[in-house]
C-alpha cells in the first residue's frame, strides 16, 4: 500500500525523530529527507597581540540537507551543504552546487558496492565531540577529520570497507588528473546501539607525477612521494558514560588532507595550519582522549584533551627547528532540548609551540587561544 508522508508544519519538524522524514513508501521502495542546521556564536582571546579578541557568529559549513532513496538492494543519496571545500570556482567566478554527497550502492549478497562521492573509509566517524572547526575541533591537536568526501569506488562487507579514491580532481573534461588514486580502508566494530566501538583505519597514496592544486591545477608536490597514515579508535561505554581513545601516525598524510601538519588556533572558528611549510617527509604522531557522562536526562558533560607532534619535514630539518607541538583541551555541556534540537556550550584551549628558529607558527614560536561559545544544532 502506498503512502505519502509530507509535513510543512514547523511544530511537527521539531518533535519528529531526528533520523529522517519518510515522504514515500511502497513495499521495498522508500524515499526520505533529512537535514541538519548548525549555528554557533562565541568569544575568543588569543595569546598574540596581533590577533585581538573577537566575537564568533556564523552557520557551520557542514549544515546539510539530503535525500535518501532505496529500491530493493539499490540505495542512493544526494546531499547538499552550506559549503563544500572541493568546489572549484569557474572561470566566470561562479561555483557549482555544494554537493556533499552523491552516490549509489548495490547489495550483491557478497558485500555492498558503492560508486560516487561520499566519505573516505579512513575518516573519524563517532570518536569526536568538539564542535569547533566544522565539528572537527581536535584535528591537528591529536584528532583526525570527522568527514572527508571524495569520488570513489568502495566495497563494504562485514565491517570492512575499502575504497579507491580520486584524491585531487580536475574538471573531468579538459583538466585531467594524472595522479594514481588513493587507497583507504577500515575495519569497524559497532556496539549494540550501532555506534562505533572499535576502528582501525588507514590510507596510502603514491604521488607519481606530483599533486595538483585544485584551485589552479599547478603541480605543487614532488613526483615519487609516498604518503600514508593509520589510526586506531576505541570507544567503550559504561552505563551512561563513555571513554573515547584515538591514536594516529602518518608520513606526508597532510598532503591528502586526512592529517593536519602543525595546526594552530588564532581564536577563530576554524584553524590555520603550517601544511606544506614543514616540507616533504613530515611525520605526524599523536592522540586524544574524551570522557563523557550524563548529568541528567537532558544534560551531559564531556571532557577532552589531545596532543600531536609534527616533525622530520625537510623545512624543519633544514632550519634545525625540531618538532611542532600542538595540544588542546575542552569542556562541553550538551543539552538535548528534544529529539531534534541540541544546545552545546563549550570552552576550549589551544596551544602550539616550536623552536624560535622554525618561524613556522604564524611567524613566531608560539600560538594559542581560548574560545568560549555555544552551538545550536537542529536535526530533522
Amino acid at each position: 500500500m502506498k503512502k505519502v508522508l509530507v509535513s510543512g508544519a514547523l511544530s511537527t519538524f521539531l518533535v519528529l525523530p531526528a533520523s529522517a522524514i519518510e515522504i514515500y513508501s511502497d513495499d521495498d521502495k522508500k524515499v526520505e529527507i533529512y537535514g541538519s542546521i548548525r549555528g554557533f556564536m562565541g568569544y575568543s582571546e588569543s595569546t598574540k597581540a596581533a590577533d585581538p579578541a573577537a566575537f564568533l557568529f556564523g552557520l557551520q559549513s557542514n549544515s546539510q540537507f539530503g535525500v535518501r532513496a532505496q529500491m530493493g538492494k539499490f540505495k542512493a543519496n544526494v546531499e547538499f551543504g552550506a559549503r563544500e571545500a572541493d568546489v572549484i570556482p569557474a572561470a566566470d567566478g561562479n561555483t557549482t552546487a555544494p554537493y556533499r554527497q552523491y552516490w549509489g550502492s548495490y547489495d550483491t549478497g557478497y558485500g555492498v558496492v558503492l560508486f560516487g562521492k561520499t566519505n573516505s573509509p579512513s575518516f573519524d566517524n563517532g570518536f569526536s565531540s568538539n564542535w569547533l572547526n566544522i565539528d572537527s575541533g581536535m584535528v591537528g591537536f591529536g584528532g583526525l577529520p570527522t568527514a572527508k568526501r571524495h569520488i570513489q569506488l568502495q566495497y563494504n562487507i562485514a565491517g570492512f570497507s575499502i575504497g579507491v579514491l580520486e584524491d585531487v580532481r580536475g574538471n573531468g573534461w579538459s583538466e585531467t588528473n594524472q595522479e594514481t588514486p588513493r587507497i583507504a580502508a577500515n575495519y569497524t566494530i559497532n556496539n549494540d546501539k550501532g555506534q562505533p566501538f572499535f576502528k582501525i583505519a588507514g590510507s596510502y597514496k603514491y604521488y607519481n607525477s606530483g599533486s595538483i592544486n585544485p584551485s589552479n591545477f599547478l603541480i605543487v608536490e614532488n613526483p615519487g612521494t609516498h604518503a600514508y597514515h593509520i589510526w586506531l579508535g576505541l570507544r567503550p561505554t559504561f552505563g551512561n558514560s563513555f571513554l573515547s581513545l584515538v591514536a594516529q601516525y602518518g608520513k606526508n598524510g597532510y598532503l591528502y588532507g586526512e592529517q593536519v601538519a602543525g595546526a594552530y588556533s588564532r581564536g577563530g572558528y576554524t584553524f590555520t595550519n603550517v601544511g606544506n611549510g614543514v616540507g616533504l617527509g613530515a611525520e605526524i604522531a599523536g592522540g586524544k582522549v574524551e570522557f563523557g557522562t550524563k548529568l541528567s536526562q537532558d544534560v551531559s558533560l564531556i571532557l577532552g584533551a589531545g596532543y600531536q607532534a609534527t616533525y622530520g619535514g625537510s623545512a624543519q630539518v633544514e632550519a634545525n627547528s625540531g618538532p611542532i607541538h600542538s595540544y588542546a583541551a575542552f569542556l562541553q555541556l550538551p543539552y538535548k532540548a528534544n529529539a531534534n534540537v541540541e544546545v552545546a556550550p563549550q570552552v576550549t584551549f589551544y596551544n602550539t609551540e616550536g623552536k624560535k628558529t622554525s618561524n613556522l607558527i604564524a611567524g613566531s614560536n608560539k600560538q594559542g587561544s581560548v574560545i568560549a561559545g555555544v552551538r545550536i544544532k537542529w536535526d530533522f
